[in-house]
């Protein structure tokens, strides 16, 4: 019986085993040169490799001296002398702790200075070409959709993967109105104006893309046929969008729009020791503040207001940052942490947090309540998608004071509804998106498997005037216009037929 039980078992696993096997492609992945859009980007190239793909990872040479990502299992492409993109991050905390406002031409500079280096590297695209590669992973960014040229003038097929839900460029029929997005709003409802002004917004930004060059396959794809940016892009196999209708709110999608959530979250690993002993001898509960991996010296006032805060909770506290520690026994401090998997520990009890994607997704995933602190970009809108879903509250790290961050930790840390709030979402998360970094390696290797043509909409071979019917709507304009002036027309010829015969009889 053990013996028919064993080949029964063996047997299945057979055939399950040679349903996983899949010809192994030479996947490109080519992330935006910061830490953050860099690790989720990694995380991905991971779970393809495990997949049986080789894979090679474009990092900035800064990024990889940093030591702070798991780099095995793929080769990196090092992008040496590289200006470091992260600079340019800094400068936009700095003028949140001034007070200042982002000029939005910054950031589209920015993203064109961005692409222009790594296309108009020739011997990075020798180096790439020379790989013969079979796909490319491109970070789903509005400053780095450019980069779907380097794919263009291969030859090869290309998917998007990151943050970017952009309805245009997609080809999705929707009314920008209805669409809750950063930066255009939040919630609904939504007051007349406002929607007027979204949907200009909308029609704005899709009539002319502030992130690219119009002339860009021209510029740096002379010896290909050209074509239109949102045309190019809109041939990518397959959008992987890291967002969801749980933590964000609902979005129509095309079949090959898939939104996945966040996939630098996952499962808990086993902690450091020095982190371990930490958290384990932490009955009390543990508060995780971070701001990112960009801000690890905060401004001295904020830095002492939070030393002030944490020394007196109830809890301990992991506090990254390059600051010593007054109290090492209750505050522990480093300039690297395992985010997740702190927040994955039992003994956790809130995120302070300043609500980067990959921290909030990380949040969901292990049923953490946070405290947001957000500082630049996305990160506003982040907070209040949290605080709207009684996941957070939101405070302003220049103007709150000692006593109300205290307050506010100690509020979301023991008031249950936070706890109940988000234990309800990351349970409808994981049932609906599991492990996202294991979805977003199925849809990759299903289009590199299958291709993507089955997915497609006929709206996404369209060029944006036709997909939006802008020219079906111009006909009807023009004929409602021909119409009225053909009724102008005739109510003034009878008109005038009326005058001219009363005046013939009165003559």
């Amino acid at each position: 019986m053990i013996t028919c039980h064993l080949f029964l078992w063996l047997a299945v696993w057979t055939v399950f085993s040679s349903n996983q096997v899949t010809d192994g492609k030479r996947v490109v992945v080519m992330p935006m040169a910061t830490t953050s859009h860099t690790k989720y980007m990694v995380h991905v190239a991971q779970a393809l490799a495990r997949q049986g793909h080789e894979v090679w990872v474009t990092i900035a040479d800064y990024i990889v001296n940093k030591r702070v990502l798991d780099t095995t299992n793929f080769t990196v492409i090092e992008l040496s002398e590289f200006p470091n993109n992260e600079d340019f991050v800094n400068s936009l905390v700095e003028k949140y702790f001034k007070g200042q406002q982002v000029d939005k031409q910054i950031l589209t500079r920015n993203g064109k200075e961005f692409c222009d280096r790594i296309l108009g590297d020739k011997s990075l695209f020798e180096e790439i070409k020379a790989l013969s590669p079979d796909f490319f992973v491109l970070n789903n960014l509005p400053i780095t959709t450019m980069l779907a040229i380097i794919p263009y003038r291969l030859g090869v097929p290309f998917a998007f993967v990151g943050r970017l839900y952009e309805p245009n460029t997609q080809r999705i029929p929707v009314l920008h109105c209805n669409i809750p997005s950063y930066p255009n709003g939040f919630n609904h409802p939504r007051n007349f104006y406002k929607s007027i002004a979204i949907s200009l917004d909308g029609l704005s930004f899709a009539v002319e893309d502030p992130y690219v060059y119009n002339d860009a396959v021209s510029r740096y794809a002379s010896e290909m046929p050209f074509l239109p940016m949102d045309m190019l892009i809109a041939r990518a196999e397959i959008w992987l969008v890291e967002t969801d209708h749980i933590l964000d709110y609902p979005k129509p999608t095309m079949p090959n729009v898939k939104l996945i959530g966040g996939t630098a979250t996952g499962p808990g690993k086993p902690l450091p020791p020095k982190f371990k002993h930490f958290m384990d001898d932490a009955e009390e509960g543990v508060v995780i503040v971070s701001f990112g991996s960009q801000i690890l010296s905060p401004p001295t006032s904020i830095t002492q207001k939070f030393l002030k805060v944490l020394t007196d909770l109830p809890f301990k506290s992991v506090f990254r940052s390059n600051i010593s520690s007054p109290n090492s026994d209750k505050i522990l401090t480093s300039s690297w942490i395992p985010q997740n998997d702190l927040l994955a520990h039992p003994n956790t009890r809130v995120f302070v947090s300043h609500c980067g994607k990959n921290g909030q997704y990380e949040a969901l995933f292990h049923a953490v309540p946070v405290v947001a602190t957000p500082i630049f970009g996305d990160q506003f809108y982040n907070a209040e998608r949290m605080r709207g879903k009684g996941f957070s509250e939101t405070v302003d790290l220049n103007t709150v004071s000692t006593d109300e961050l205290y307050t506010t930790i100690v509020q979301v840390a023991t008031n249950k509804s936070y706890k109940q709030a988000i234990t309800k979402a990351s349970e409808l998360f994981k049932i609906e998106f599991g492990v996202p970094v294991e979805k977003a390696a199925f849809w990759l290797d299903h289009v590199m498997k299958y291709g993507g043509d089955h997915l497609r909409s006929s709206g996404q071979e369209l060029p944006f005037y036709q997909f939006a019917c802008l020219d079906v709507y111009g006909f009807f304009l023009v004929c409602v216009l021909l119409i009225l002036l053909t009724a102008v027309c005739s109510f003034y010829v009878v008109c005038r037929y009326i005058y001219m015969k009363s005046k013939i009889k009165k003559d």
